[in-house]
């Protein structure tokens, strides 16, 4: 499934999942026993993946040695964005707003299963603005859903796939749907680079009506510290 609507994304019942087995350190003899996938379905209460990926990821997590290429990809666990995060960077002039400092927080709770939400407080040159935003992950897709509802008046759709490699860092291609503001048609689309635990940059593109994509930088997001600084 390559693209699907928001509201399918909700209901359905994501299937497909990975069985860790973990491997012993290499000997001048043997060579390491990779990670592997197999197959296998149990449902975890309450999460979004199933046991066999979360067991995955824990035997990457514990692992001793280098990844391997015949490593298995370590699935994306949503859970990464649950959080408080901050961020500050110079937007550019578009027609969502002035240039200038653009700063604020964003904090996501895990709703139940695959279902995220966030809301999101930021200060810009134009003033102070708030967005809610709706996430879902299809983990057998691979496919992550954002539903952002700007204060501004307006809401925008985010769809794309997010991929990884053995060493565990993920990437969230992601494109909007057109929307419009202040009767001017937008399109987006960019990229979240999720490389880091306490870090992530987003570098998007926008367009007016038909006309070029052009970049409005990098935005890094950096997780704050829970209570307690933990």
């Amino acid at each position: 499934m390559k693209a699907v609507s928001l509201a399918a994304m909700m209901m359905a019942v994501p299937v497909g999942a990975v069985l860790a087995q973990g491997g012993a350190p290499a000997s001048p003899t043997q060579a390491p026993t990779p990670l592997v996938r197999a197959s296998g379905e149990t449902p975890v209460a309450g999460k979004c993946l199933f046991k066999e990926d979360l067991d995955l990821i824990e035997a990457r997590r514990t692992l001793t040695r280098t990844t391997l290429n015949n490593d298995a990809q370590v699935p994306f666990n949503p859970d990464y964005l649950v959080g408080r995060w901050s961020f500050e960077y110079d937007s550019p002039e578009t027609a969502l707003g002035p240039a200038g400092v653009l700063s604020g927080t964003q904090t996501v709770q895990h709703v139940s299963g695959c279902l995220y939400e966030a809301t999101t407080q930021a200060k810009g040159p134009a003033g102070s603005y708030t967005i809610k935003s709706t996430m879902v992950y299809d983990p057998s897709a691979h496919y992550l859903v954002v539903l952002e509802r700007d204060s501004r008046g307006f809401e925008v759709l985010k769809t794309g796939p997010v991929g990884g490699d053995s060493g565990g860092y993920f990437t969230h291609h992601w494109q909007a749907a057109p929307f419009t503001v202040k009767g001017k048609r937008l399109r987006l689309k960019g990229a979240s680079f999720l490389a880091s635990p306490v870090n992530y940059r987003v570098r998007a593109e926008i367009a007016e009506g038909d006309g070029p994509f052009v970049s409005m930088g990098t935005l890094w997001i950096q997780r704050q510290a829970a209570s307690g600084g933990k």
